[in-house]
């Protein structure tokens, strides 16, 4: 290693986050080099005094568990593997992260990261989006029939100010639904070893509407399975919504393959977005309290294709506005010397 390089990798090591053991396994056992500051704090230790020490000496506490990432070059000791721990810190009993990342022979880094405080507030999350959101609908329940009610038996102001009470209640509710679809989302984490096929999603997704919202469906494909999970079906019903939503009756998606990818048009006559929809979407205006997409679904179906590797645009000509939505096809890839075949994305 050069001096620079030297340089560099101190720190790097002084000052990282998370807390760093240097170690040098001597007949199996982890024995500690040097730590780093995070490492100090982390666990309440004297850097000098536990230096020459076995590792498991002075956080033995953790109970290291293999994560199922075994590695060729990973040190061959059973008391660090990486994985989720638990450790007793100064803290006090926390959630761990181990990482082994070896560096010359007989050596290796053990980095610590503290998930105590991340699963805290995941956990917070969590409670407040479910209890807020049961909360919400089970009281927009009384309050959607009762101004509904209202709408249909007054006239004139009062009549008018229920019916305003009845729409704001019904966008409520649907909010409500929203934040549900984006917590299962954002919650779930994304594969792109899962198959759909395209074409049958869009056709479930347009399942729900009668002949009279859609003008048409063009698909000009004879099989589109992409590199995505069921959440892409989501991102269909958002787009195919919003295009029913805002149409005057003339509706049309189209499926077709461009190279390695599913392609989706989703295109109506509608009024399009507002400059500053689209402006922070598809552009690079920051969103702000002034300046923000009210346009949901179109996040959450942008987020669903980030995940999967996909992207979203955003076209307005001649009176009409088209979202396409692109995904990579899936592929099957048949490994040397095996029967078996795994999917991966095309290329």
């Amino acid at each position: 290693m050069s001096e620079t390089e030297g340089t560099r990798f101190e720190a790097l090591f002084e000052h990282t986050d998370d807390a760093v053991a240097e170690v040098e396994f001597v007949d199996g056992e982890p024995i500690l080099r040097a730590v780093n500051p995070a490492f100090v704090e982390l666990f309440g230790v004297d850097s000098e005094q536990i230096r020459g020490e076995p590792l498991t000496e002075y956080v033995s506490a953790i109970e290291h568990r293999d994560a199922g990432t075994e590695r060729e070059d990973r040190p061959a000791d059973t008391r660090l593997q990486q994985g989720s721990v638990t450790g007793q810190t100064a803290a006090g009993t926390g959630q761990l992260y181990c990482r082994v990342v070896p560096t010359t022979a007989g050596r290796a880094l053990a980095m610590y990261t503290d998930l105590t405080e991340r699963q805290q507030r995941e956990q917070h999350h969590q409670v407040l989006h479910r209890v807020l959101r049961h909360n919400l609908r089970n009281k927009l329940v009384p309050l959607l029939d009762g101004t509904e009610t209202l709408s249909t038996e007054l006239s004139g102001d009062l009549g008018r100010q229920a019916s305003l009470m009845a729409r704001a209640a019904r966008e409520l509710a649907e909010l409500s639904e929203m934040a549900g679809k984006m917590e299962y989302v954002m919650d779930s984490a994304a594969t792109t070893e899962s198959r759909t096929d395209i074409i049958e999603s869009v056709r479930s997704v347009l399942e729900e509407y009668d002949d009279t919202a859609i003008d048409s469906l063009s698909v000009e494909a004879s099989e589109a399975v992409v590199a995505a999970d069921d959440r892409l079906e989501i991102a269909l019903a958002q787009l195919i919504e919003n295009g029913v939503k805002h149409t005057d009756g003339e509706l049309s998606v189209t499926v077709r393959r461009e190279q390695a990818e599913a392609v989706v048009e989703i295109s109506d006559d509608g009024p399009g977005l507002p400059e500053n929809e689209w402006a922070v979407l598809f552009g690079d205006e920051p969103i702000t309290q002034l300046r923000h997409s009210t346009g949901l679904g179109l996040w959450l179906t942008k987020w669903i294709l980030d995940c999967h590797g996909g992207e979203l645009s955003y076209n307005r000509r001649d009176g009409r506005t088209t979202l396409t939505l692109r995904v990579p096809l899936a592929t099957e890839v048949t490994v040397a010397g095996d029967d078996r075949s795994r999917i991966s994305q095309g290329d």
